[in-house]
C-alpha cells in the first residue's frame, strides 16, 4: 500500500473485548507507519455515518473498527464518497467482514490491509428511507434474537450469545406476510424472513440460501415458514449441515425489488441492528461500493 494513501479509522469503543485505547495503539503500530492515518472515535448511535461521509471526501480509504452495525453505518455515510472500504472487525460476529475474508481477530485484519488485497465492487440493499445493508435484512425471528440478545455476553461469547435469544423465541408465534418480489407477490404463514446479499447468518458455516451474492445485481428472499417446532428443528439441523435448500419448509425467490407487509407487525432488523418494523420496502443497488478484500 502507497505511503500517501491517506485513510481515516472510524472507530466504535463499545465493541469487542478490547478496549479502545488498545485498538487505537495497535493501529498506529501497524498501520500508521504505511498510511497518513487518522483516528476518530464514535461517541454515539449513528456517529459512524456522518464520521464516514467526511471521511469518503477526505481519504483514499476509510477504515471501519467495529462490529456489523458500525461497519454498516460507515458504508452508508460513504456512498457519496469515492473512497474505498476497508474492515477490522471487533464485533461479535462480523458477519459482514468474515463474508469477504476478512480475518476476524483486529491484528491479522490490520495486517492484511499491507499485504495483497484486491477491491471487490458489491451491491448494497437500500431501503425506502436511504438507509443501505450490506449483508442482510430480516424480518420476524431473526430480528427478535437480535434484539434480544445481551450486549455483554456479546462481547464475552461471541456468537453463542445468540443461543439464549433464540431458545426464548424459537416457539414464538409465525406471522402472515405479503411479500412482493418485483411483480410476483406470495402470501404465507412465516416465522422469519431474510432478503440477503450475503449468503449466512451468525457464522459462515450457517448458509441461509444458495448462489447468494453480493455482487450479482440481485436480492434474495429466503422464507422460513416451518408449522411446528419439528419443522424447526428441522431446518435448523440443514442449516448446521449447508442443506438448508433441501427443507420443505424453506423457499428462494430473487428479484430486484422487494416489499414486505405483516400481519401483526414484525420486527425488522438490518446487518444485525433492529431498526423498525414491517412494513419494509428495499431495492437493489448494483456495484455500489468498493470494499477491499485480501486477494485470492
Amino acid at each position: 500500500m502507497s505511503e500517501r494513501m491517506v485513510a481515516t479509522a472510524i472507530v466504535n469503543p463499545n465493541t469487542g473485548r478490547r478496549g479502545a485505547d488498545e485498538i487505537e495503539a495497535l493501529l498506529r503500530e501497524v498501520l500508521a507507519p504505511h498510511m497518513r492515518l487518522t483516528i476518530v472515535r464514535t461517541r454515539r448511535a449513528g456517529d459512524a455515518v456522518s464520521l464516514g461521509r467526511a471521511a469518503a471526501r477526505e481519504s483514499d480509504l476509510v477504515i471501519a473498527v467495529g462490529g456489523d452495525g458500525t461497519v454498516n453505518e460507515v458504508a452508508n455515510g460513504m456512498l457519496t464518497g469515492h473512497a474505498r472500504l476497508a474492515i477490522i472487525p471487533t464485533g461479535s460476529t462480523n458477519v459482514v467482514a468474515r463474508s469477504f475474508g476478512i480475518p476476524n481477530e483486529p491484528r491479522f485484519a490490520a495486517r492484511a490491509l499491507l499485504g495483497d488485497l484486491q477491491p471487490k465492487s458489491i451491491d448494497v440493499i437500500r431501503m425506502d428511507n436511504n438507509r443501505i445493508a450490506l449483508h442482510m435484512i430480516g424480518s420476524g425471528f431473526d430480528a427478535l434474537m437480535m434484539g434480544d440478545a445481551v450486549p455483554m455476553l456479546k462481547r464475552a461469547a461471541a456468537w453463542m450469545a445468540y443461543v439464549p435469544a433464540a431458545l426464548k423465541h424459537v416457539t414464538g408465534s409465525a406471522w402472515s406476510f405479503n411479500i412482493t418480489v418485483d411483480d410476483h407477490t406470495v402470501s404465507t404463514i412465516a416465522k422469519m424472513v431474510l432478503v440477503a446479499n450475503g449468503g449466512f447468518v451468525i457464522d459462515p458455516r450457517f448458509e441461509v440460501g444458495r448462489n447468494i451474492r453480493s455482487d450479482d445485481g440481485l436480492l434474495d428472499v429466503i422464507v422460513f415458514n416451518p408449522p411446528n417446532l419439528a419443522a424447526t428443528t428441522e431446518i435448523a439441523s440443514r442449516i448446521a449441515i449447508g442443506q438448508v435448500d433441501r427443507s420443505q419448509y424453506v423457499q428462494q425467490y430473487t428479484g430486484k425489488h422487494v416489499r414486505i407487509e405483516s400481519d401483526p407487525s414484525a420486527p425488522v432488523e438490518c446487518d444485525g441492528d433492529v431498526i423498525g418494523s414491517t412494513p419494509v420496502a428495499m431495492r437493489i443497488v448494483p456495484a455500489a461500493l468498493t470494499v477491499l478484500v485480501p486477494a485470492g
